[in-house]
């Protein structure tokens, strides 16, 4: 009898989990409840015998903050437990943490300095996470840290690594703090940093959308742009009413299921009218081959449409950059756009008189089909912006 009851409590507790997490994004899968965002990676795993695994793990920090297993004996004790759980959850997506990286040009001599400051981070318990690595390996990982601090013997490249990294904090660290290996300076240094972080962070909230060639949308459009680089998938997604975004979300991950997301919004926008999909790899009429889904070699448009019953529109990603910004300006009628992401091939999107070039089989625009002579293999010349701009260049 205690057995059927505790089948019963799990299949209730389960039930009361997606209640509750509708607004935390759950999303659930066979027999594990998961959540994942830029700095929490959670999942509730429902195991044989009634027994549950609850995990909490810190993406900032790497760092597993909160782990038990547990089997079901009563409700009020397994939702406690959860409650416990959400309270990690909550407090690390509401702690914002700074990424520092220090960077010399191996790696090795900003190792030991990266250790000691983190020491002395975890006893104050700051909000800060410091990591180091050779100078040669930065714009790879650029996009997952918000200050970069350059050694002494690498301060030649302060000039070039500020212009290319716009978007972060570039300093030089003195060069008589890192002899001395001054851990309270650095932090000084950081705190400091971490106010022109924020003033950059507010000067990008604003977002802006213009279609001048294009009409007006009076449809329920949910809009999902899937890209990759430095080695993470990413996909943004909003949902627009009347030309307006509604929901605007981003998702980093090693696999997307793209049912995941549709269904999520449905949830929230059941009206939605259309679903357009820029994806990386090659569109043609709706088939897809990519490796940047789930099952990504299918007629993806036709088991969209087939599942949701909406209008699915799928374009390769930089052809759809192309086009979007060519319907953003009425400076040019013709236009070529080139996406070189660190690490990969590029790709060009090309528009002539207002017309997308697709090719043959829609291969227009696979640059990396080119015959190019690059002065090192690809591999080695894409992960610097030196070999970036050769290549760009080339192409």
């Amino acid at each position: 009898m205690d057995e059927f009851l505790n089948d019963t409590y799990v299949s209730i507790f389960k039930r009361w989990i997606m209640l509750q997490g509708t607004d935390m994004g759950l999303v659930e899968k066979e027999n594990r409840i998961s959540l994942e965002n830029d700095s929490v990676e959670s999942y509730i795993t429902f195991n044989d015998n009634n027994i549950m695994e609850f995990c909490v793990y810190n993406k900032v920090k790497d760092n597993m903050d909160f782990y038990l297993h547990f089997q079901m004996k009563n409700l009020k004790h397994a939702i406690s437990l959860f409650e416990e759980m959400k309270t990690t959850i909550d407090k690390i997506n509401t702690k914002p943490y700074i990424n520092v990286i220090l960077c010399c040009s191996g790696g090795l001599t900003t190792s030991f300095f990266a250790q000691k400051i983190n020491e002395t981070v975890e006893l104050l318990d700051l909000n800060i996470h410091i990591s180091a690595v050779g100078y040669h390996i930065l714009y790879q990982i650029k996009d997952k840290y918000d200050i970069v601090l350059l050694a002494p013997q690498i301060s030649y490249e302060l000039a070039q690594t500020k212009a290319l990294l716009r978007n972060k904090i570039v300093k030089e660290i003195p060069a008589g703090v890192f002899a001395k290996y001054d851990v309270q300076a650095i932090l000084d240094i950081i705190k400091n940093s971490i106010n022109q972080t924020q003033k950059i962070e507010n000067s990008n909230n604003e977002t802006c959308i213009s279609f001048k060639r294009n009409t007006k949308l009076k449809e329920t459009v949910l809009c999902l742009s899937l890209y990759k680089n430095n080695h993470h998938n990413y996909i943004n997604y909003r949902v627009y009413r009347h030309q307006h975004i509604k929901l605007e979300k981003e998702i980093v991950k090693n696999s997307i299921s793209l049912n995941d997301i549709i269904d999520i919004c449905l949830l929230d926008y059941p009206k939605i009218q259309k679903i357009a999909i820029s994806i990386p790899g090659f569109v043609d009429n709706g088939q897809v081959l990519s490796t940047f889904v789930e099952n990504g070699n299918c007629h993806l448009k036709d088991i969209l449409e087939k599942k949701y019953k909406i209008q699915t529109i799928i374009s390769n990603d930089v052809n759809s950059a192309a086009l979007g910004y060519y319907a953003s300006q009425n400076q040019y009628d013709s236009l070529c756009f080139l996406f070189q992401p660190i690490g990969l091939d590029a790709g060009l999107g090309t528009v002539i008189d207002g017309k997308l070039i697709t090719g043959n089989s829609y291969l227009a625009g696979e640059v990396k089909f080119l015959p190019l002579e690059l002065s090192q293999p690809k591999e080695e010349l894409f992960v610097t912006p030196k070999g970036i701009l050769e290549a760009m260049s080339l192409s």
